[in-house]
This record gives structure tokens, sequence and C-alpha cells, in this order.
């Protein structure tokens, strides 16, 4: 006989055991289909992850028929596969053309349950679409009500699913908005707990906020939370998630989904970089049942932005989730200016020379697994250069995202490169400081307001000394939130404020990190500037939902800046960024967000990249230059 039980007090895990007298064939058998689960226990009993296990349940059916063997699943694990099982009918029932509940009704049960807010039709059909399913993605665009939506379906799943209370893992700066959602939305707001890293939880909140680096952290308090009563999870801003198990907030978080009653998914950013990172989102809906969902090619991440694998992903996934694109919210349009410059003399002999200096770096056509530290490194360097070269001596600031963190470039102080990064502070500013002065400038003139949008936050600390007779306001990872702040001490939420009142304070420097979520500011500003860019397709499309999104009046038109340094990684970037968003509206089947986040028409691109990746682009650009040089 083989018994397996679920085990889900802390991380859970699938416990096998083989008790005598077991064939051996069937023991090897099971070990094989769950190998790449396992994680750990002894020539009699292996403890799997439970996805694999729930992944891998036709294996069981083989033990039973071919070896004859008896498998007896404990009572948790019977659950367990009751509820997969429970929830695939209902997949199968709400895509098999069975209609929703009318928007009216849905109306009328919302107000019957305290829910004071009016919905839009379009965020009515969303929920009738989303109560259907057992778990749901809203994969709207940013400022379509994902939140009002969110807790509207909270709202019903309390009444009619008999969920006692709400768990929302977001970025910090949503926390706000989920606050003045929910008081504006109730007739009697729930009881609201933010989850720190020290502070107890309290056992009787209705709603509690908390981020994914907590979920990480404190991975036991949080499941014991979900565990104590039928809890509502939902994920705002999914896709942060979209590593999965190989990170650590992904690991986290799609274990927590065990011990929730129900699940559910907000991002209008699902994919930024491709099929690939849908896997992460419906593993966390639909526990070991990805497979079923989603198409094998999407599992291939390097074709994840393939015409055919995002035709097929597509359709397959089309039937589970919601979207209200932005031309369903009648915005006013967008424009854009892309200001393509020279470097400085100066400026451009130390991107050559950075060039020169990591030509051996760039030899190999696919750069092995272990360069891309190395690669990444330097491609750090080369943003840098692109917009500001003194950050090059200074490396990343402690408050820059982890995975821009990079040491000073090496320098022994007699190299070229050495006497041009000495010569550049005394003889040239960066050309894109000076235009954003002169746009900050006419903006004040006019009584306007101006978002400036940098990765790296010794660009915004640098860029705020030189704008500093503008008063801006700072918002980067460094800058706490007020939850977290020192008494006295500047908040994120103070400086939003100062920006958006304050008739003195005409610009806003920000991270996308820090500032590019869960941020409304388009009755404020109307106008971002992009002083510099990376590969992050999620990052620039969130960014600019900060000021074009619902309520905007209509004479009102958004304009975007991009500054792009001449012969640059600059431009790479830029053509990447716009391969990752026509892949994104394809596979949303959302064409109009070409036209209003990209600066020209899509007609006449190719529609297959010349690289691979990004790396690989970085890689050709760099050749490119070297060679013409």
């Amino acid at each position: 006989m083989i018994v397996a039980e679920l085990y889900k007090r802390g991380r859970p895990l699938v416990v096998a055991s083989r008790k005598e007298p077991a064939a051996a064939g069937a023991w090897a058998r099971l070990q094989a289909a769950m190998a790449r689960g396992i994680v750990g226990g002894t020539a009699n009993r292996i403890d799997i992850r439970v996805d694999v296990f729930l992944a891998e349940l036709p294996a069981l059916r083989e033990v039973r028929t071919i070896f004859q063997e008896q498998i007896r699943l404990g009572a948790t694990l019977q659950e367990q596969i009751r509820s997969l099982i429970e929830d695939q009918k209902r997949r199968e029932d709400a895509t098999s053309g069975v209609l929703p509940p009318t928007i009216e009704a849905l109306a009328q049960d919302l107000l019957a349950a305290g829910f004071r807010r009016e919905l839009r039709s379009f965020q009515l059909e969303n929920l009738a679409l989303i109560r259907q399913l057992p778990h749901g993605a809203d994969f709207s665009v940013p400022g379509a009500g994902k939140t009002t939506v969110a807790l509207a379906n909270h709202t019903l799943a309390r009444s009619q699913s008999g969920v006692k209370q709400l768990l929302v893992i977001a970025p910090l700066a949503a926390f706000e908005a989920w606050r003045e959602d929910a008081a504006a939305c109730f007739e009697y707001p729930p009881s609201i707990t933010i989850h720190g890293s020290t502070s107890s939880i309290d056992d009787d909140a209705d709603l509690m906020l908390t981020n994914y680096n907590r979920v990480a952290s404190d991975y036991d308090r949080i499941r014991e939370y979900v565990g104590r009563r039928p809890t509502h999870v939902i994920l705002d801003e999914a896709h942060r998630v979209k590593r999965g198990e190989l990170g650590v907030h992904g690991r986290a978080v799609l274990d927590l989904a065990y011990a929730a009653r129900r699940r559910d998914v907000l991002t209008g950013t699902p994919a930024p970089q491709g099929a690939f990172d849908l896997i992460a989102l419906l593993r966390f809906l639909y526990p070991g049942q990805d497979h079923k969902i989603l198409p094998a090619s999407a599992y291939n991440e390097r074709n994840g932005r393939d015409d055919d694998v995002l035709r097929e992903t597509s359709l397959a996934i089309q039937r589970y989730f919601v979207r209200t694109p932005k031309s369903r919210l009648g915005l006013p349009g967008t424009s854009f200016d892309v200001v393509l410059r020279p470097m400085s003399p100066i400026q451009q002999a130390i991107y050559d020379a950075l060039l020169g200096r990591y030509r051996g770096d760039f030899g190999l056509d696919r750069p092995a697994r272990r360069q891309f530290d190395r690669l990444g490194r330097v491609v750090m360097y080369l943003l840098e250069a692109a917009s500001n070269p003194m950050l090059l001596v200074a490396g990343s600031d402690d408050a820059d995202e982890r995975g821009f963190m990079h040491p000073p470039l090496a320098l022994n102080g007699g190299e070229p490169l050495a006497e041009l990064l000495a010569r550049y502070r005394d003889y040239e500013v960066p050309w894109k400081y000076q235009h954003i002065e002169s746009l900050v400038e006419q903006a004040r003139e006019r009584g306007e307001k101006i978002i400036v949008w940098s990765t790296f936050v010794r660009n915004i600390r640098s860029l705020a000394t030189h704008l500093s007779h503008y008063r801006p306001a700072i918002v980067h990872g460094g800058v706490p939130t007020q939850d977290n702040a020192p008494f006295g001490a500047l908040s994120r939420e103070a400086e939003l404020d100062r920006f958006r009142h304050d008739p003195d304070c005409h610009v806003l420097l920000a991270n996308p990190a820090a500032c590019g979520e869960g941020i409304s500011l388009h009755h404020w500003c109307h106008h971002a500037i992009y002083l510099d860019r990376t590969f992050n397709a999620g990052h620039y499309l969130q960014s600019q939902d900060r000021i074009h999104r619902l309520g905007l009046d209509q004479d009102v038109q958004t304009r975007f800046t991009l500054l792009l340094s001449m012969g640059s990684v600059d431009e790479t970037v830029n053509s990447r960024l716009r391969e990752k968003i026509v892949a994104l509206s394809a596979l949303m089947n959302d064409r109009g967000l070409v036209r209003v986040a990209l600066p020209e028409p899509d007609e006449g691109t190719l529609d297959q990249p010349a690289v691979a990746d990004d790396m690989q682009a970085v890689v050709s650009h760099v050749k490119a230059r070297l060679n013409g040089a």
C-alpha cells in the first residue's frame, strides 16, 4: 500500500509513504512521475510539492491499474482533489454557453448586500463573467476600476459563497487606493488591517492588506490568517509573481493558494514578457491544472512572443479572464514626442569607451546563462551612460530595485575612461537634463505639472538637485509609505499630495517600481517624460496609466515625451518595448493597446524581432556600434 496525505501547515506538501508489502515497481513508478516535485524524503517516503502531485494525478491511476497497488489518500488530500474537480466542472459550465446573471440582477444583489458604489455597465459585465468562474482574472487596463469590481466580487462571495474575510496582496503604493475604495464602496465599511513585519495580525479584521515581500518573509503568519476562516485572496498587480516557483514572492503566493476559499488576480499587464508569464497566474488560480488550460507552446519562454504561440495561448485563456480595453473607457487620445538626439562629445566618447571596454563580454552570439549577471551589469552601465555618465562612478542606490543593484564602474584612475568621466562633470550637462528643465519651465509658465520617470534612483536624486528651484516632489523606493515612515519623515503620500495640490510644485520625479502602480495623477498632470526606460514593458505601461485613465475630460490630451540618445542602448530598449506591447495586445486581443501606448502606428513594423531576447538585442547593438566605429 502507498499512503499519501496533504499537509498545509507551513508550506504545503504531499507526503507519500510506501508501506510493506508495496511493490517496488509501483513505488519506483510513483517516484519517477513525481521526480520534478520531490523536495525531500527517505527510501520509503517522498515529500512532493503539491502542485506537481496534482498535475501528475494520472500516475496514480497507472500505479493502481498496472501494478495492482492499493493507494490510500488522506482526508485533506481527498478534499483538495474534490475541490480541484469542482473547480474544473465550474470552469466548464461557465464556458459552455450558460448565460451569466443579468447586470440588472447583479446590481440589485450588490445593493442588497450593502454595496453602495454604482458600477458602470462594462464593470457589471466583467463582474457577471467573473462570478461564473470559481476563480477569476481581471486583466482590464489600469484605470478601469479593477479594485471596485474586485470589492463587488468579494461582496457577493461573502453573501453567496460563505467567504468571511479578504486578503489583498498588493504593492505598497496600491494600499491607499484599496482603503479609499473600501470606504467608498460599502454602506458599512470593512475593518482594515495593514500587515507589518512586526505587528500582530488583527484576527477580527474583514480586510487585510499585505505586500509581496511580506508574504514571502512572514508566510506562516499569513497562512494562519488565511486558514482561520474561509478567505478570499486577491493578487493586485499580479504580474509581480510571473516568475512563479523560481521567485521568492511567486513561490510563497503559489503555496498560499491552497489555503484560500476563492482566488482572483488583477493586472492590466498580465504578460509583459510574453505568454510564459501567464503560467504563474494560472497556477495560483487553478493549482495543478494549468497544463489543462494553457497550450504546451506557452511553456517555452524563448518563443513566448511568437505569433503562433500568442494566437494559441490567447484562444486558450480568453474564457478565463475579463478585460476592459482602453477603447471602452472613452478616454481622449494620447500624443507622443520622441526626442532622438546625439550625445554631447564627451558623453559620446564615454559611451564608446564603455563599448570598447566590454567588447569581449559580447563575443558570443548567444550568451550563456552564466554570463547574464555580468552582462546585466554592463547593460546598467550603458543605460546610465546614455542618460547621465556621472552615474557610472556612483553605482546603484540603496533604494534601487534589487535586480538593478550594481557596483560603481571599476576604474584605476589612469585609463582614458576615467579621464573622460573626470572632465565630464566640469564641461557638460546631460542633454536630457537640459531638455527636461526646458519642458518644466514651459509647464511652470502655463501653470501645468509634469511627471518625469527614471528607473535609477541616483538619476532622480541628481535631477532633483538640477531642478531644485522648481521644488520637485520625489517618489522612489527610498521614500517610505505613510504606514512605514518614521515620525516627522516625508512619505510617498505626502510627496504625491504636494505634487497634486501645491501650486509651486510643478514636477514629480518618480521611479516606476515605486510609483508606477496603484496611483492616480490624471486630474493634475497630463504630461510624462521618460528620462530612461528599461526592457520592463510592465513598468512602462503601468507608468503611462498614472495619467491616462478613467475620469479624464474629453478635451484633455495626454502627452508622453521619450528621450532617446542617438546610437545608444535607448534605441534598442525602444524597439524591444514595442515588440512586447504588440505581443501583449495580440495575447489580450486588444489592438488599441498599440495605438495608445506606442509613439507611432504599428503598420509597417516587423512582426518578429531580429533577436531572440533582450540580452541578445543588446549584444546586437554593441556589435553594430563596434563594427561601425
